[in-house]
C-alpha cells in the first residue's frame, strides 16, 4: 500500500507538472498549491528549469518570474513587518475580499478598493531580508558548472509563525500599509500599468559600485535584496542559493521616498532601483554541498596519478622546484578541521620567496593565472604601500546608510587568497594602514577577520588559505617560508614553459581531475589512528627540539604530515608520509637565508 501511495503521489507531480511548468509559476499559483509545489522543489532536476539570474541580463526576466540566484550574504538587515493576510472592500459593488501580501512588495489594490485597515481578518507578519551578492572572487570555470553543485537545506522558505499584533506593525518604520498608500499615489494607472517616466526622474545619489557594494572588484557581479518568509538560519558570508519570485517593478525605490524615519542615505542603499538591485522573495534555500559522494572513491583511486599530474604542472611554474611544488599542492588542500583556543588546525598559510623578480616582474600574476584554473574561489591582493594606506580590507558598519559597508577580506571560505608583496616599498604606514596590516596578520595566523562596527569590534571566523609571494621573508608573519631553488635551465626558457604549462592544461579531462582532486580530498575526513606512528612522532619532534631549539612547532608538522598524506589519497597517517613530511621541514629550514637546521 505505501508503495502505491507513493507512485500516486508521484504521478501527482507529474500531474501538475504537465499542467503547468515550474518556469510559469506565480505567487499566487504558489500559495494555492504550495504543498504540491514543495514535492516539486525537492526534485533537482525541476530546479535546473528554473533560470539563473547570475549570468544574465534582468532584461530577460519578467516581474515575479521564478528564478534562482546563488550567491554570498553579504549583510542582514532589519526584519521588515508586513501583512500576511489583508481585507480589500471594493466600492463599485460593496464587497469584501482577502487577499495574501506574501512573495509580493505592495498590495494589490486599485482605484476603486479599499485596505481596511482595522480589519480583523488582517494578519501581521515578519519576513527576515539579507542581501545576497554574486560570490567573490568566482573563477570563470566555476560560475558555469555551479547549478550542479546545489543540495536542498531540507527546508523551504514559506511563511512565518511569528505573528506581531496590528497596532505593532502599524507603528514600525517598515509599515507596509503606509507603503501601499505611498505607492498609489504614484502608481495608479489605466490596467495597473507601470510608468517608467517618473522612475527616471528619481535617480539614486551613490554610485553604482557603492550601491553594489561588492568586496572586490567585477565586472558581471549582481546584488538581490532579498526577502526570507520562514526562520531560516543565514549566516554571513554563507554560500547559498535563492529560489524565489523576482519583483522588477521599477517603482520600487519610490514607495518609500516619504518614509521620515529614514535618512536620504539609507533610502537609496536600502531602497535602489530594482533595475540595479532586484527583490527576490525567497520560497526555497538550498545550500552548496562539499562533494559528490559518488565522486569520493574515483578521485581517492586515482590521487596519486593526479597528484603526479598537478606536481609536474607546479615544479615547472616555480622554476623546477620540486620541494616548493609540494608546499604548494599542501598549501593548496588545506582546510581547517578543527578549532581549539587560538589555534585552527588545518590552515597552511604558505610564503614563496627568492623566485627571480628582476627578470620575471610578472611571476606572481602569471602563477596566480593558474591558480585560477585550478581553484573554484581565488583573489590576489597586491600589497603596495598605496594600496596598504587606502584599501578597506576589513568591512565597516556605516550607521548614515545604516549597512554593512564591505572590506575586500569579506569573503567565502576556501577562497584562496594569494597576495603580491613584489611592489611594496618603504614609506609611511597611516593608521589605515596599520590597521590593514593587523587585518592581514589575523588572517594568516588566526583566520578570523575583525568587522568594525565603530562602538565595537566582532571576530569572524574564515577559512581562507593564503598564499603569499614575496622577494624575501613576508612582511606579515607567516610560519612556513620556502626559499625557491631555480632551476637555471627552468629560468632560461620559463616563457616557453608557461606556454607548454597552458597547452597542458588545455586537456579537459586532465583538468577536470585536478579541480575535482583538489575539492574532494581537502574535505575527506583524516584520523590520527595509529599510536605506534603517534609515539614515533612525539619521539622524532623531542629529538628535533634537542637538536634545535627553534625548529618548527608540532602542530605545524603534524599538519604537513595530514596534508601530505592526503595529497597521495590517504586517509590515516603512516609512518612513510611522517617521515616524508620531516625530511620536507629539513630541506626547507636548510634554505632558509638563517640556515636553521634540525
Amino acid at each position: 500500500m505505501h508503495s502505491e501511495g507513493s507512485a500516486v503521489k508521484n504521478n501527482n507531480i507529474f500531474l501538475i507538472l504537465a499542467q503547468l511548468k515550474i518556469t510559469d509559476w506565480t505567487p499566487e499559483y504558489f500559495i494555492g498549491n504550495r504543498s504540491d509545489c514543495n514535492l516539486i522543489l525537492e526534485n533537482s532536476d525541476a530546479l535546473k528549469e528554473i533560470p539563473l539570474l547570475n549570468d544574465a541580463s534582468l532584461n530577460n526576466f519578467r516581474h515575479q518570474q521564478l528564478v534562482r540566484f546563488k550567491g554570498m550574504v553579504q549583510d542582514m538587515h532589519n526584519p521588515e513587518y508586513y501583512f500576511q493576510q489583508y481585507e480589500i472592500k471594493n466600492s463599485q459593488n460593496e464587497v469584501n475580499e482577502l487577499r495574501c501580501g506574501m512573495y509580493v512588495d505592495s498590495a494589490k489594490c486599485l482605484p476603486h478598493e479599499e485596505i481596511l485597515i482595522d480589519s480583523e481578518r488582517n494578519k501581521s507578519s515578519e519576513r527576515h531580508t539579507c542581501i545576497i551578492i554574486s560570490i567573490p572572487g568566482l573563477n570563470n570555470w566555476a560560475k558555469k558548472g555551479q547549478q550542479e553543485e546545489l543540495v536542498c537545506s531540507g527546508r523551504n522558505a514559506t511563511s512565518s509563525n511569528h505573528k506581531r499584533s496590528l497596532d505593532e506593525n502599524i507603528c514600525e518604520p517598515m509599515d507596509y500599509l503606509e507603503s501601499v498608500r505611498k505607492k498609489e499615489k504614484v502608481s495608479h494607472k489605466d490596467d495597473e500599468k507601470m510608468d517608467t517616466e517618473d522612475n527616471t526622474k528619481q535617480q539614486c545619489t551613490f554610485s553604482k559600485e557603492y550601491i553594489l557594494n561588492f568586496p572586490i572588484p567585477t565586472d558581471d557581479g549582481k546584488a538581490c535584496i532579498v526577502k526570507i518568509y520562514e526562520e531560516t538560519a543565514v549566516k554571513l558570508n554563507e554560500i547559498i542559493e535563492i529560489i524565489g519570485f523576482i519583483s522588477l517593478d521599477p517603482l520600487l525605490n519610490t514607495i518609500h521616498d516619504l518614509d521620515e524615519t529614514m535618512t536620504e542615505a539609507e533610502m537609496n542603499v536600502h531602497h535602489p532601483p530594482a533595475s540595479l538591485v532586484p527583490r527576490l522573495h525567497a520560497i526555497k534555500i538550498l545550500r552548496s554541498i562539499k562533494q559528490d559522494i559518488k565522486t569520493v572513491p574515483q578521485i581517492m583511486s586515482k590521487a596519486e596519478l593526479i597528484r603526479c599530474e598537478l606536481h609536474r604542472i607546479l615544479s615547472q611554474l616555480l622554476f623546477g622546484d620540486h620541494l616548493a611544488a609540494d608546499y604548494l599542492i599542501c598549501h593548496l588542500l588545506s582546510s581547517i578541521y578543527m578549532r581549539r583556543d587560538h589555534f585552527c588546525l588545518g590552515t597552511y598559510p604558505l610564503n614563496i620567496t627568492h623566485f627571480p623578480a628582476v627578470e620575471y616582474k610578472e611571476f606572481p600574476k602569471k602563477l596566480y593565472k593558474f591558480i585560477t584554473l585550478l581553484t573554484e574561489k581565488s583573489h590576489l591582493l597586491e600589497i603596495t604601500l598605496k594600496n596598504l594606506n587606502d584599501l578597506t580590507l576589513s568591512p565597516k558598519k556605516d550607521y548614515e546608510c545604516n549597512r554593512l559597508t564591505s572590506g575586500v577580506l569579506q569573503l567565502s571560505n576556501n577562497t584562496h587568497l594569494v597576495i603580491d608583496e613584489t611592489g611594496l616599498t618603504i614609506g609611511k604606514i597611516s593608521q589605515a594602514g596599520r590597521e590593514n596590516y593587523n587585518a592581514l596578520c589575523d588572517l594568516v595566523n588566526f583566520q578570523k577577520v575583525t568587522y568594525d562596527f565603530k562602538f565595537y569590534k566582532m571576530d569572524y571566523e574564515t577559512d581562507i588559505p593564503v598564499l603569499i609571494l614575496s622577494e624575501a621573508k613576508s612582511f606579515i608573519p607567516c610560519e612556513t617560508q620556502v626559499v625557491l631553488q631555480t632551476d637555471s635551465e627552468s629560468k632560461n626558457i620559463y616563457p616557453q614553459i608557461m606556454e607548454i604549462a597552458e597547452q597542458y592544461l588545455k586537456d579537459e579531462n586532465r583538468l577536470a581531475n585536478i579541480r575535482q582532486y583538489l575539492k574532494v580530498v581537502r574535505d575527506i575526513k583524516f584520523e590520527f589512528n595509529d599510536e605506534d606512528v603517534i609515539k614515533e612522532i612525539q619521539n622524532d619532534f623531542v629529538q628535533m627540539k634537542e637538536i634545535n631549539k627553534t625548529a618548527d612547532s608540532l602542530h605545524s608538522l603534524m599538519v604537513l604530515a595530514r596534508l601530505l598524506s592526503l595529497s597521495h589519497g590517504l586517509n590515516t597517517l603512516t609512518r612513510e608520509y611522517w617521515k616524508k613530511a620531516v625530511q620536507m621541514e629539513v630541506k626547507r629550514l636548510n634554505r632558509l637565508p638563517e640556515k636553521k637546521e634540525i
